[in-house]
C-alpha cells in the first residue's frame, strides 16, 4: 500500500490488516511528501510496527518495479482527508483546554 501515512491512523491500520486477512502480503511504501506532520523515517517506523506489514520502503510510487503478482493500492484523496481530520481533531482538543 502506498501513502504518506501522515499520520498513521486507525483506519489505515485496519485496512492493512484487512488486506492481510485476504491473503495478501503487504509492502508499505512511504512517500516523503511536503508539509508532513512527521518525518518520513518516523512514519516508516510506525507502519513497520504493524504486524500486518511485511516490509516498508521509503520512495515514490513511480519508482517501484512492476511485478505481475503485485497490486499497487493507493488512496491519495483518502489520505488527505484523514490527515486533515486528524489535524482538526487535535486543534479542537487543544482548544477545549
Amino acid at each position: 500500500m502506498i501513502g504518506r501515512f501522515d499520520p498513521l491512523t486507525l483506519a489505515q491500520a485496519e485496512r492493512l490488516a484487512e488486506l492481510t486477512r485476504e491473503g495478501r502480503s503487504i509492502v508499505g511504501v512511504i512517500e516523503p511528501g511536503e508539509d508532513c506532520l512527521l518525518p518520513v523515517e518516523a512514519r516508516a517506523a510506525l507502519v513497520a510496527a504493524l504486524s500486518s506489514v511485511q516490509l516498508v520502503v521509503i520512495g515514490e510510487a513511480g519508482s517501484l518495479p512492476g511485478h505481475p503478482q503485485m497490486e499497487i493500492i493507493a488512496d491519495e484523496e483518502g489520505e488527505r482527508k484523514r490527515s486533515a481530520e486528524f489535524v482538526q481533531f487535535i486543534a479542537e482538543r487543544q482548544g477545549a483546554r
